[in-house]
């Protein structure tokens, strides 16, 4: 058995889940698995290019790696990624004196970005026990840069992921492999085999610098919205995203082709996704299942979601056939070749772009511009003009029956409906009070909120003032602003309830995203109720209260019952 799979450890799944689920799947796996790599940050690598800031400390992360090594004996890999981090001799000198705890303990594998300091030989010095891997950030395309980086002192070279579709590169780089064998600095080559991002994306070294350099409190990339112009929106449009994604194919034995390559082990991902972990344990459970007794020729395809291609579309050699030995050699030249849309057009499961998808995304682009049907209204409320443009371009849809759960003296509720032909229901038990957080925020408020809410009402909007808990709404409402108490169990509880006024597709917005506890809730109720998400935007804002971008965060879904 060869260990060819190395597989993160992802610190923001629950610890139940790591116990109970995660350690038992590693002990059966065990003899396919390489090593588990996990996120390091200590200084100078304060952050990393994933750019998530996890609830726990570096320590606590450190602590649960040591736990499960020693609960499956399977060897760890810290990963320190950051390229933006100045590669100077000081820099250097400071990982190496707060890298020798990890180092006692037993970690002996780790992945370093740059190349000038592990020339220098001090970490080899130091720690001549240390397994060197380069971070694939670094983009290693050509058989000399292997070689080189092997003379400098690194055992393992990730490869960058887009040679997957570059068979006639991958030679010449075995070739390198095999010099760097005979000369005496024999090196592994790794590949990153199922992020799921776009071959060739245009946007991801703009993506990690954004990440590698992020402090304090600011969003990872994807949960910022300048990212609203990358992946997210080409994911959400383009149904073909799968067969254009940077994954190797589904096929077992093309992942096999790849190890006669030279490639020795399939880098899973999943370090910050928990779904994308599932996905990669899937992954090794079928390729282990495969091996042992095949039934019904179920585990001989490795991501189950390629199957939609392989159904009988009556034509004489089905295209998905065409297509995996098209992607040998095309190099990702997406612009040129057009084949993939074949692929997806032909399929008989090939499904449309959900018309709502270019509705929300447009929303979401032009509030960011300032545009929309509505105009200055002088009711005061603890939001921002941003989203209320945004609640506005929703509402603008032909035949949308709104629902805003805490709508208070009605900022965001008119907003939301002017110069539009919705239909709105407003929801508040008009008892106790509210106020910013910030002190130089100007919020004069309400003594009678409700009274204040009147004064602006028409023949297409019902207040309803009760508890959340207790509302009966006589028509289905297909958009739903979320604004009401965000404590996670009476949010949760909140949700259930009004679950049974929503259409069997709806948009749901629930604000205050970067609260603790919001968008768990969230995914708790959707769960749950065993909503299929068709689109899912989370925006954060740096600055709480912020009047000039998101206030303090949204979540955005599309959801199907």
């Amino acid at each position: 058995m060869k260990k060819i799979f190395s597989l993160p450890i992802n610190p923001k799944i629950p610890p139940d889940f790591i116990k109970r689920n995660f350690v038992g799947f590693l002990n059966t796996y065990k003899d396919y698995i390489y090593d588990l790599y996990f996120t390091c940050r200590m200084p100078p690598f304060t952050q990393d290019a994933m750019g998530e800031l996890f609830v726990s400390d570096e320590h606590t992360i450190i602590d649960q790696a040591l736990w499960i090594r020693d609960k499956t004996g399977i060897p760890l890999s810290a990963t320190f990624n950051n390229i933006y981090v100045r590669p100077d001799q000081r820099n250097l000198d400071m990982w190496i004196e707060n890298y020798k705890s990890l180092y006692d303990a037993g970690i002996h594998i780790v992945t370093l970005p740059h190349t000038s300091w592990v020339s220098t030989g001090q970490i080899q010095k130091e720690y001549p026990k240390l397994f060197i891997k380069n971070t694939i950030l670094r983009d290693v395309t050509r058989p000399n840069e292997v070689v080189e980086l092997a003379r400098a002192g690194f055992h393992y070279v990730n490869l960058d992921r887009d040679l997957m579709r570059d068979r006639e590169r991958l030679l010449e780089i075995k070739e390198a492999k095999d010099y760097c064998e005979e000369e005496g600095y024999p090196v592994k080559l790794s590949l990153l085999v199922n992020e799921g991002c776009w071959g060739n994306c245009p946007i991801m070294t703009e993506h990690y610098h954004y990440n590698n350099t992020r402090q304090g409190s600011e969003p990872q990339y994807f949960n910022d919205s300048i990212s609203r112009v990358s992946c997210s929106k080409w994911d959400a449009l383009n149904g073909v995203s799968a067969l254009k994604a940077a994954n190797l194919p589904p096929w077992k034995e093309d992942w096999e082709e790849f190890l006669d390559l030279g490639i020795d082990v399939f880098k899973m991902h999943g370090r910050e996704s928990g779904l994308r972990l599932q996905e990669s344990m899937g992954i090794i459970e079928r390729w282990v299942l495969g091996e042992r007794e095949v039934k019904g020729g179920l585990t001989d395809i490795l991501f189950p979601q390629y199957r939609e291609y392989m159904d009988d579309v009556d034509l004489k050699e089905r295209p998905i056939d065409v297509w995996r030995e098209k992607i040998k050699t095309c190099k990702f030249n997406c612009w040129k070749c057009n084949y993939c849309d074949l692929v997806y057009e032909s399929g008989k499961g090939n499904n449309k772009v959900n018309p709502k998808v270019p509705l929300l995304l447009d929303a979401i682009d032009n509030a960011q511009k300032g545009s929309s049907n509505y105009e200055r209204i002088a009711i005061d409320g603890l939001t921002s003009n941003i989203t209320r443009h945004f609640l506005n371009n929703l509402c603008s849809a032909k035949d949308t029956v709104y629902l805003e759960l805490g709508c208070y003296a009605g900022s965001t509720f008119y907003s939301a409906l002017q110069n539009n032909e919705a239909k709105g229901y407003a929801v508040d038990n008009f008892k106790g009070s509210i106020a910013p957080f910030r002190e130089d925020i100007v919020f004069m408020g309400y003594d009678n909120p409700k009274e204040e809410f009147e004064k602006h009402k028409n023949d297409r909007v019902v207040l309803i003032e009760d508890d959340i808990g207790s509302i009966d709404i006589p028509e289905k409402c297909n958009v739903v602003f979320y604004d009401a108490d965000n404590d996670p169990i009476s949010q949760y509880k909140n949700l259930l309830h009004v679950y049974n006024f929503c259409a069997d597709e709806f948009i749901l917005i629930v604000d205050d995203a970067n609260f603790e506890g919001v968008v768990e809730s969230t995914n708790d109720f959707i769960t749950t109720k065993k909503l299929n998400i068709i689109f899912e935007r989370k925006i954060l804002t740096t600055v709480p209260e912020d009047v000039n971008s998101w206030w303090n965060g949204i979540y955005i879904l599309l959801l199907q019952k």
